[in-house]
This record gives structure tokens, sequence and C-alpha cells, in this order.
């Protein structure tokens, strides 16, 4: 069954849809290529429910996405949109991903939002992320797999973060990430029903919302991150490096 797997990656993330991944983690997951890991990407839903544009051409600009990543691999549960469920049966090829790619670190969306999905999301990955290791999970045929750490990404709400990673040196690149996705951000010129992030407002408090996270840390831009758990620390003095000019 082994041979049969793809090579493991060091950082799997889920999305709820298509783009989300882009639009709360996008500068991490291109640090962490530009750092030589392996990515990968997971989408619960092919978007279907969305009020602009097309399942066609979101799969179109998730294409374009996954190649600016630098992804080794991306792929689509098929799981129906606005109506995510925390039920064993969604939940199964949640555990099949995470053992089908063998992750180091497990990105998700957070356990505290608006959005449904995205809660329904959160609590799957979490279910999936501790099955993944029982060798007997019940519906699985892979091999069990244990990850070092599963790490949620901020959507509508922002709890009190556990760490921010410095995304400044690629937060153009981060947008060349959003503007691929032009049906959903209002980029494509199209009419088209009026939506929260298609609008100059929203990009707006995009930048200022993470520039405000990375702010706290002394950078330009961050994004911020939740884990329930220590965070450890091999080298202090790179840690709390002072950044720019300003002091912490």
């Amino acid at each position: 069954m082994s041979d049969q797997l793809p090579e493991p990656v060091d950082v799997l993330a889920f999305g709820p849809h298509p783009d989300d991944v882009e639009l709360c983690a996008g500068g991490t997951m291109l640090r962490c290529k530009d750092a030589g890991y392996r990515t990968a990407i997971v989408d619960f839903t092919r978007g279907e429910a969305g009020t602009r544009g097309s399942v066609a051409v979101r799969e179109q600009e998730t294409a374009a996405a996954s190649e600016l990543l630098g992804l080794v691999g991306r792929e689509n549960l098929g799981l129906p949109d606005a109506a995510l469920e925390v039920t064993h049966a969604m939940t199964v090829p949640v555990v099949e991903a995470i053992r089908r790619w063998r992750p180091r670190i497990v990105l998700s969306p957070c356990t505290s939002d608006r959005h449904p999905d995205h809660i329904a999301a959160a609590a799957l990955v979490r279910d999936a992320y501790y099955g993944a290791t029982i060798g007997k999970m019940p519906g699985t045929t892979l091999p069990p797999h244990r990850p070092d750490a599963l790490i949620e990404y901020f959507g509508h709400l922002e709890p009190t973060p556990s760490f921010i990673i410095d995304v400044s040196d690629v937060w153009e690149r981060r947008w060349e990430l959003a503007r691929c996705y032009a049906s959903q951000f209002g980029f494509d010129g199209q009419e088209g029903g009026e939506t929260n992030i298609a609008s100059d407002e929203f990009r707006r408090r995009l930048d200022s919302r993470f520039a405000y996270w990375g702010a706290r840390i002394g950078a330009e831009y961050g994004e911020p991150f939740r884990v329930d758990r220590m965070v450890p620390l091999d080298d202090p003095v790179i840690a709390f490096r002072k950044r720019g000019r300003a002091v912490l």
C-alpha cells in the first residue's frame, strides 16, 4: 500500500473552500515553499454554493494558485458546499487525506469562526487529526499516521494567537494568490452578486488586518495562528530578534 502513496509532505493545509488557505495562510505557505518544504492542500468543497463564479472557473483559479504556491499536490474531497457536518462519514475522507499525505504539520481553519462551513471543517480536521493515529479507525484503509502538530489559521474571527509568522517578504506574492481567484474577489470585471470579499473595502481591510498582526511582532505584515499546546523554541535569540525599527 505504501508504494502507491505520494511522498510525505511537511505541511498539509485544509480549506473549507478553494481560496480559504490562500486568503488566510497564503504567506506562510509561500514561506514554507521558499524554505524548501513540501506542501499540499486539501479542499473540502468545490465552492459550488458561492455567489460569484462557477465550479469550472474556480477549478481554473485553483490550478493557477496551486502553481504559484509550488504545491506538490492538491485534492478536493468533493463534500457539499454550505452543508458540511461533523459526522463520521465526513470525517473518514479527512482521516484518509492525512494518512495519504503523511504531513509533519496540519494547517486547519480555526474553531472560532462565523462561517458554518469553516466551523464544521475545523471540527472535522480536529477529529481526523486524532483519528488518523488510530490503527483500527472504522472506514479507513490506509496505515495510521501521527503528525507533529495541528495549527489553526484565522478566518472571520481572531482569538488571541499563539504565534505570528512574519510574511512581509512575500506579501506582494500573497496578493498574487488572491488575484488568481478573480471571480471571487471581483478582479475579473464581471457583474455578479455583491459579496463581502468582492469589494475594494474588503481588500483594504485585509491589508490593515495583516498589517496589525505584523505590527504586533515588529514586522510589516504577519499571519496569526493558534495551537492548543506550548510552542517550543530552539533558538530564542533568533525568535525574538528585533524586526525593523520596532522595539518589542
